[in-house]
């Protein structure tokens, strides 16, 4: 899935969670539900077995009103409506007819018997409405995408909540944020670069917001600047090159979560992205440690056992957990190791991180 896909299904995530809850207290969903208990009853079905199944001929009212033409053409019946003797009234056969024929003229026998001979009387009954209205509304959008989407799986997505967000809003970077790198102690210098990196840090100097866009810009550019040296310690060194280095003030991820990034990159310069904690020799690396993708969504998933990596949504790395149980910061940052030369860019639109509501 390509980043913009990738990026609209998320959104579309998020979406599903509140129509599939809307509809869950819908009043159509309800009709449904009654409909369905209604229509799946032992005795609904019963009812509708024996009228589609009933043969008029075996129902009272088809042999009453055979009796009755039987009789009505026997010869007995026949003289008696030709003579009209009353003492024919007597014979068993006149007798019956007479009263058959009372019976079939009822309003009521002729509406029962009008309904048994109708081979369709099923659709002519209340409850097949209700059944044709059951039909109807399997049909409809709403139930439809109701059960295309199991319960379960809406609880578990809904379970994550956010518990932080940039989205890089205004002109410049919130106090959440400063430059350098994460020590455990104020006291130590954290603006500073490593002689073994070509870049110098200028404390925000490469860094834009814009556009709900947070952009460090790594640009050539000859500078002195603070670095560590493995030996002499924190020196003042020449760089040919500039660039920055942020990370949180405050932990922001907890112990276990999700974290996306949208980011873009551009040009040679290589970039962190990462979890760590404020002793900075271990981190969980959002962005692969080969080159990623110049523009993409990366998710980090982690828990006390685990990190996996996503590119859009694509598992590319699975590894043991080196910061289990620990509070972590974020680190962004643009660098150029001894052997690269060359200038980038490192354009991030958002980072979200969420966590499972059990775990707060």
């Amino acid at each position: 899935m390509n980043t913009k896909a990738f990026e609209q299904w998320l959104q579309e995530q998020a979406q599903l969670i509140v129509r599939y809850r809307q509809v869950e207290k819908s009043e159509i969903l309800a009709e449904y539900n009654t409909l369905k208990e209604v229509v799946e009853a032992a005795g609904f079905q019963a009812k509708k077995k024996e009228l589609t199944t009933t043969r008029y001929e075996d129902t009272q009212e088809g042999k009453t009103m055979a009796r009755y033409q039987q009789l009505k053409w026997s010869s007995v019946v026949i003289l008696y409506l030709l003579l009209k003797k009353e003492a024919w009234k007597e014979k068993a056969e006149v007798a019956e007819y007479l009263t058959l024929a009372e019976q079939v003229k009822a309003p009521e026998f002729q509406q029962a018997n009008s309904f048994w001979k109708n081979k369709k009387r099923w659709f002519t009954t209340p409850e097949s409405k209700q059944e044709q209205r059951l039909q109807t509304l399997l049909k409809h959008e709403d139930i439809v995408f109701f059960f295309q989407h199991q319960a379960e799986d809406i609880a578990a997505l809904e379970a994550y909540t956010s518990v932080w967000c940039e989205d890089f809003e205004g002109a410049k970077l919130s106090d959440v944020w400063e430059t350098g790198f994460l020590y455990p102690s104020k006291a130590l210098k954290a603006n500073h670069s490593h002689v073994s990196e070509l870049q110098a840090y200028t404390q925000g100097k490469n860094t834009q917001v814009s556009n709900s866009t947070l952009t460090i810009s790594t640009t050539k550019e000859k500078i002195c600047a603070p670095a560590w040296h493995p030996s002499k310690g924190m020196i003042m060194h020449p760089f040919a090159y500039s660039s920055d280095i942020w990370h949180t003030t405050e932990a922001v991820a907890p112990k276990s979560g999700v974290l996306q990034a949208k980011v873009s990159i551009i040009g040679k310069a290589k970039h962190v992205l990462c979890l760590t904690n404020t002793d900075a020799k271990r981190s969980l690396h959002i962005l692969p440690a080969d080159k990623p993708l110049k523009d993409a969504i990366y998710t980090l998933v982690w828990n006390e056992k685990e990190v996996v990596n996503y590119v859009n949504d694509v598992e590319v790395a699975r590894s043991k957990n080196p910061l289990a149980g620990e509070a972590l910061h974020l680190v962004l940052r643009s660098y150029l190791p001894e052997n690269m030369r060359g200038t980038g860019k490192l354009a991030i639109d958002w980072i979200r991180i969420y966590t499972n509501a059990s775990n707060l």
